[in-house]
C-alpha cells in the first residue's frame, strides 16, 4: 500500500461531522468499531452465526453488557439481527446501512464493495448536488460564498495531506448544502460526506492519490459566488462526471 492509499484508510471526518451523537461512547464504542470492522471485512459474512457474547467478550476484553450494546448499535445500522433462537447473525449487504459514516470507515480502500459503493453514491451525488449548487448560487450569504471559495482554493491535491485535502473538501460540500436554504438538503450533510469519503477511498486506489479536481471545485465556488445557478448546476455535474472519467468509469 503506497502512502496515499494508506493514509486513505485512516481518514476522519472533521467535526462535528466525525462522530454519531446517537451512538455510545467508552468501551462499547470500541467494541462497535471493532465489530463492525470485522462484518465489514468479511471476517463474519452476511447469513453467518456470529460468536456469542461471552466469546465476542473474552476476543474484546470487554464484559458480557458491553458486547450487547455494541451489537444493538450494529442492529440499528443494519449489519446483524438478532433472535432469540438461532443467535446474532450478520444480515445481507443489502440491508446494510452503506450511507452511514461509520459504516463506510469500517471498510478498508482495497474491499471491492468500496468500489460498488462509489459507483453507487457517485450517480446519487449527480442527482444530489448539481441542484444543491444551483440553490447555493441562488441563496448563499456572503459569508457562505467566501467559506466556499476559501475551501476550493485550500484544494491541492498534489501537497500530500490528504487529511487537510479531504476536510476542505468537506468544508465545501457542508456549507454548500448549508447555503441552499433548505433544512432537508441541510440534513444530508453527513450523508453527503460520507459519500465524499467514498469518493477518496475508492479514488486513492483508482487515480493513484488524486481523487479530486482543485479546479472543478474552484469552478462551483466561482458560479456560486457570482450567483449563476445555471453555471453553477453544469459545473458540479461536470466534476461530478470527472470523478467518475478519473476512476475509470
Amino acid at each position: 500500500m503506497n502512502e496515499h492509499r494508506a493514509a486513505a484508510s485512516g481518514l476522519h471526518l472533521p467535526a462535528p461531522f466525525d462522530r454519531d451523537p446517537s451512538l455510545p461512547t467508552g468501551a462499547t464504542r470500541k467494541a462497535v468499531e471493532t465489530i463492525g470492522r470485522r462484518i465489514a471485512g468479511d471476517l463474519y459474512v452476511p447469513g453467518e452465526v456470529m460468536p456469542t457474547e461471552l466469546e465476542l467478550a473474552s476476543s474484546l476484553g470487554v464484559s458480557r453488557t458491553t458486547v450487547r450494546d455494541a451489537i444493538k448499535v450494529l442492529s440499528g445500522k443494519g449489519l446483524v439481527r438478532t433472535a432469540r433462537r438461532y443467535g446474532t447473525r450478520v444480515c445481507p449487504v443489502e440491508e446494510w446501512n452503506l450511507l452511514d459514516a461509520d459504516v463506510v470507515g469500517w471498510h478498508e480502500p482495497a474491499h471491492a464493495r468500496v468500489r460498488m459503493m462509489f459507483v453507487q453514491t457517485t450517480e446519487l451525488r449527480c442527482i444530489l448536488e448539481p441542484e444543491a449548487a444551483a440553490l447555493a448560487a441562488e441563496r448563499a450569504t456572503d459569508e457562505q460564498r467566501s467559506i466556499i471559495s476559501e475551501a476550493a482554493q485550500a484544494m491541492h491535491p498534489g501537497d500530500g495531506d490528504l487529511q487537510a485535502l479531504f476536510e476542505a473538501d468537506c468544508r465545501f460540500h457542508a456549507t454548500m448544502l448549508d447555503a441552499t436554504g433548505n433544512q432537508m438538503m441541510r440534513q444530508l450533510r453527513r450523508i453527503i460526506l460520507a459519500m465524499v469519503r467514498i469518493s477518496y477511498e475508492f479514488g486513492v486506489l483508482a487515480a493513484d492519490g488524486e481523487p479530486v479536481t482543485r479546479e472543478g471545485h474552484i469552478r462551483v465556488a466561482e458560479a456560486i459566488a457570482r450567483g449563476d445557478a445555471a453555471l453553477a448546476r453544469q459545473s458540479m455535474a461536470d466534476m461530478l462526471q470527472s470523478n467518475r472519467s478519473t476512476a475509470g468509469l
